[in-house]
């Protein structure tokens, strides 16, 4: 994807509380790939985890991107994020079988691959992926937790969750078992459209109303919308790691465009080993 067809920036702080930073994020522009990462495990397990998840991830997709050069069927996309998902759930899987102090170690995930003027949502646990579009901001993903069962099953409310103690409790993750089931999906990307990757710790202490407000209104600079969504989670305690990834849409970016691209890439690549 040309570089002028997407506008990003990626931030992660570690908190008030925490020692370390568990979360893990990666923006390759140029094939319009976003990650983000949600490490848990003891002994800083989960800064493993997140990190394995997110740099094989990245190779992974970025191997398999000269598949898409050619005329493809519609979901051959989500057939490439989801082998590259896999990747990265056995490579953190067998990690953790081999060596004692990464044992039961696991990562949440969201990702956005934007491809041919749409994007391929992928996501486990429960990180999050928003979309702004024309002021009204929308969760696309359903967060994998004991919480979100619990509100689904009516056993609590949706008020009540925010002040509970398994808030924190995923159940599906990357690395926990050999075989992974992402959420997939591909949407419609339009011009003008904002995507918010975050990790829990920005929407467990901000509202979605304040996210949409901040994003609406600093979307024409989003460094400065990232700083202001990070600072409000640390303002209303910061008692976890925050990461934010922010993806806008700058005009339409069809298959051939990028495939373009692609080809310009690899007669560099070409041009430089010979």
């Amino acid at each position: 994807m040309a570089l002028d067809l997407l506008e990003t920036v990626g931030l992660s702080d570690v908190g008030n509380v925490r020692q370390y930073n568990e979360d893990t994020i990666a923006i390759d522009t140029g094939l319009g790939l976003m990650a983000l990462a949600d490490g848990m495990g003891g002994h800083r397990a989960g800064e493993v985890a997140s990190r394995m998840a997110v740099d094989v991830l990245m190779q992974a997709l970025r191997a398999q991107f000269p598949e898409l050069r050619s005329a493809v069927r519609q979901h051959q996309p989500l057939l490439v994020v989801d082998r590259s998902i896999n990747q990265a759930n056995r490579a953190i899987y067998e990690a953790a079988q081999a060596q004692p102090g990464y044992y039961g170690m696991g990562t949440t995930l969201a990702l956005t691959f934007f491809y041919d003027n749409g994007v391929v949502l992928g996501h486990i646990g429960d990180s999050r992926i928003y979309r702004l579009r024309e002021g009204r901001l929308e969760l696309l993903t359903r967060d994998d937790s004991l919480v979100r069962d619990q509100i689904e099953l009516g056993l609590i409310s949706a008020t009540d969750a925010s002040e509970s103690h398994n808030r924190s409790l995923v159940t599906r993750a990357l690395g926990i078992t050999a075989d992974a089931s992402p959420h997939l999906r591909r949407d419609a990307a339009l011009p003008g459209d904002v995507y918010l990757l975050c990790s829990d710790g920005l929407n467990d202490l901000v509202d979605d109303a304040d996210i949409e407000l901040m994003l609406d209104r600093l979307q024409a600079n989003l460094p400065l919308a990232a700083q202001h969504l990070i600072q409000t989670a640390k303002d209303n305690g910061g008692y976890d790691n925050v990461s934010v990834i922010l993806v806008k849409v700058l005009q339409p970016f069809p298959a051939t465009v990028q495939h373009g691209w692609w080809r310009r890439v690899l007669a560099w690549l070409t041009r430089r080993s010979a």
